[in-house]
C-alpha cells in the first residue's frame, strides 16, 4: 500500500529543509536508529521509518547528492517496492544487508525491503542463506540442494517473524485433527478420483517413508519447491499444502499444529499432506507438458494453467471456496464448522457438467477430467461387481442409504471415497422416495411427520458438520442426526475420538470376524459402518 506524508508534514518538511534543520550532513552523522528518532520527533514514529527507509535506500547511490535531492522530491510520495523473488531482491542488498561498520548498518530500508525487522547480525545471516539459494540454483544438478537451501532461507526469515495462528482456532480445530490420525487415508479419501493414474501409485509407495522419516517429508518438499513449475504450480493456484503455522495453508484435516506435539501422531500428518502434494505437484507436471505439446498457452497467468490446477485441485478433495488470499485468515474458522469445506467444494466441482462441456476451459484439463470421472465410475463399478460375485451384498438403487456400499455382515465398506453420498441426495430429491437400510421404500412428505426434501437437505448437511460444530447441534437439540437420545460422556469420546478407534469399537460389538480387513481398508481410507 503506497505511503505519503499527509499536507501538515509535507509543508513542515519542505520548511525544514530551507532552514538547513534537516541536511545531508546531519543525517549522514546518524546510525540508523538516530535517523529515525531524528525524524520522529518532527513526524512521528511511523511516518518516521518510510522517511529514513527511503533515505537510506538514496545514500547507496554511487551519486549521493543527487540521492539526496531526489530524497527530498518524494518524501511527500513514497511507492513500496514491487515484490518479487526474494532471494533475488536480498542478492540487490548487500550493502544493507552486510555493511562494512555495523553503524551503517541500514536498518529501515532492510524493514521495509523484507518486511519484517532485523539486527545486523540476522541481516548478515539472511545475506548468507540468500546467498548460497542464489549459487545453488545456477546448477540444474544440485536442484534438490536448491530446494533444501530455499527451505532453509525461509525458515529462517519466517521464525524472525512468526505468523502465529489463533490458539482458539488450533483448539477448535483439534477434535477434527484428532479424529482424521492415526491412519493413512489420504490414497482412498481425497485421493481416490486419480487412482488410474500412475501418479497415484507413485505417491502411495512414497507415503510410507514420508509417515516414518521427517527427513524423507522434508525432501519432497525441496524437490516440489525445486521444480521448474513451482512458479507456475503458485500462480495456478495449485494447493500444496504443508504443516506450516499459518493454518490456512494446513490440510483442512489437520487445521490445528496441536496434534503434531503428541508424540506418535505428526507420522499421520506427514503421510497425509506428502501423499497429496506428490501427487498434485506430479499430475500438474505431466499435465503442463501435455498442454505445452497441445500448442496451449502455458506462461504464467495464462488461462490454460488455472484450469489445469483447478482440475487436480478437485480431482484430489482440495476444491476452490471462493475466500481471497487477503480473507485466507478465515479459512479456519469455515474448517471448524464445516468437516471438510474443501472436500465439499471439489466434489461438487467434479460432477458439474461445465467442467466437460466449457470450450473456454483448457482442452487438455476438459480431457483429463472426463477421463479421471470415467476412471472412477469404472473403479467402483469394478469393485461393486467383484464384491457381488464374491457373495457380498450390493445396493445399486441410488436412494437407498447403502448406496454404493459393499455389505459384508453387518460392515458397510464405501468404496466411492464419500461420493455416493451426493448422489443419494439428488436421486431422492429428484424421484422423491428414499429406501431404508431394511429395503423400505417411501415417499417424501407422506405419513405423519414424513420425511421431506427440505428434511433430506438439513440432514445431510447436519452429517458435514465438524465434530465440534454437531456436538455442540447434538446437546442443542438433545438428538443426533439420526434421532437418537445422547448421553454426554458418548458424545466427547465421538467428539475426539480417531475414526479408525471408533471403527474398532463398533467392529467388536456387532461384527467382530470382519476386524482385520474392516480396519485395514479404513487405515488406507475406505470409509466403513458397522451396524446391525
Amino acid at each position: 500500500m503506497a505511503w505519503c506524508l499527509i499536507k501538515k508534514y509535507t509543508e513542515e518538511f519542505k520548511e525544514k529543509l530551507k532552514t538547513g534543520e534537516i541536511h545531508p550532513d546531519i543525517l549522514i552523522g546518524l546510525d540508523s536508529a538516530g535517523r529515525r528518532n531524528f525524524f520522529a520527533q518532527m513526524f512521528g514514529e511511523e511516518n518516521a521509518k518510510h522517511i529514513n527507509a527511503l533515505f537510506e535506500s538514496k545514500i547507496l547511490l554511487k551519486n549521493q547528492k543527487q540521492g539526496y535531492v531526489t530524497w527530498a522530491k518524494k518524501v511527500s510520495g513514497i511507492t513500496e517496492p514491487a515484490r518479487g523473488d526474494l532471494v533475488s531482491r536480498i542478492n540487490r542488498l548487500d550493502k544493507v544487508l552486510n555493511p562494512a561498520e555495523e553503524k551503517l548498518f541500514l536498518e529501515d530500508l532492510a524493514a521495509q525491503k523484507l518486511g519484517i525487522g532485523v539486527t545486523p547480525e540476522e541481516a548478515k545471516r539472511i545475506s548468507e542463506l540468500a546467498k548460497k539459494t542464489e549459487e545453488l540454483r545456477k546448477f540444474p544438478e544440485k536442484r534438490i540442494e536448491y530446494g533444501n537451501a530455499l527451505l532453509d532461507f525461509n525458515d529462517y526469515v519466517n521464525s524472525l517473524n512468526p505468523k502465529k495462528a489463533s490458539i482458539l482456532q488450533n483448539v477448535i480445530n483439534l477434535p477434527k485433527t484428532l479424529k482424521s490420525t492415526l491412519d493413512l487415508s489420504a490414497p482412498l479419501r481425497q485421493g481416490l478420483p486419480m487412482i488410474t493414474r500412475k501418479e497415484w501409485y507413485v505417491a502411495f509407495a512414497n507415503m510410507f517413508r514420508y509417515a516414518l522419516s521427517e527427513k524423507a517429508f522434508r525432501g519432497l518438499q525441496a524437490d516440489i519447491i525445486s521444480r521448474p513449475t513451482y512458479e507456475l504450480m503458485k500462480d495456478g493456484g495449485l494447493r500444496v499444502s504443508s504443516l506450516a503455522t499459518k493454518l490456512d495453508q494446513r490440510e483442512e484435516e489437520f487445521m490445528s499444529q496441536l496434534v503434531s506435539k503428541i508424540p506418535g501422531l505428526r507420522g499421520s500428518e506427514r503421510a497425509y499432506v506428502g501423499f497429496l502434494s506428490r501427487l498434485r505437484a506430479d499430475v500438474f507436471d505431466t499435465l503442463i507438458k501435455q498442454a505445452e505439446l497441445a500448442g496451449e498457452d502455458i506462461r504464467k497467468g495464462s488461462q490454460a494453467v488455472k484450469d489445469i490446477a483447478n482440475f487436480v485441485n478437485d480431482f484430489t478433495g482440495s476444491g476452490n471456496i471462493g475466500i481471497k488470499d487477503k480473507y485466507a485468515g478465515s479459512v479456519p474458522w469455515l474448517n471448524s464448522a464445516l468437516f471438510s469445506p474443501r472436500k465439499i467444494s471439489a466434489t461438487v466441482n467434479m460432477f458439474n457438467p461445465e467442467r466437460y462441456l466449457n470450450p473456454n476451459i483448457s482442452k487438455t484439463a476438459r480431457k483429463a477430467a472426463l477421463k479421471q470421472l470415467v476412471g472412477l465410475l469404472g473403479f467402483a463399478t469394478t469393485a461393486l461387481g467383484l464384491a457381488s460375485m464374491a457373495g457380498a451384498d450390493v445396493e445399486t438403487d441410488s436412494n437407498s442409504t447403502d448406496f454404493g456400499k459393499i455389505k459384508i455382515g453387518n460392515t458397510r465398506f464405501d468404496i466411492t471415497g464419500g461420493n455416493a453420498n451426493y448422489i443419494t441426495l439428488l436421486s431422492r430429491i429428484i424421484s422423491g422416495k428414499t429406501k431404508s437400510g431394511k429395503g423400505k421404500i417411501y415417499k417424501l412428505g407422506e405419513g405423519y411427520k414424513g420425511t421431506t426434501r427440505g428434511d433430506l437437505l438439513l440432514r445431510f448437511v447436519r452429517n458435514k458438520l465438524s465434530p465440534m460444530a454437531g456436538e455442540l447441534v447434538n446437546l442443542f437439540e438433545g438428538s443426533n442426526f439420526l434421532g437418537e437420545k445422547i448421553k454426554l460422556t458418548s458424545e466427547v469420546r465421538n467428539t475426539i475420538e480417531p475414526m479408525i478407534i471408533s471403527s474398532f469399537f463398533d467392529l467388536i460389538k456387532e461384527d467382530k470376524e470382519m476386524i482385520f480387513f474392516a480396519l485395514l481398508s479404513e487405515l488406507f481410507g475406505v470409509g466403513t459402518q458397522t451396524y446391525k
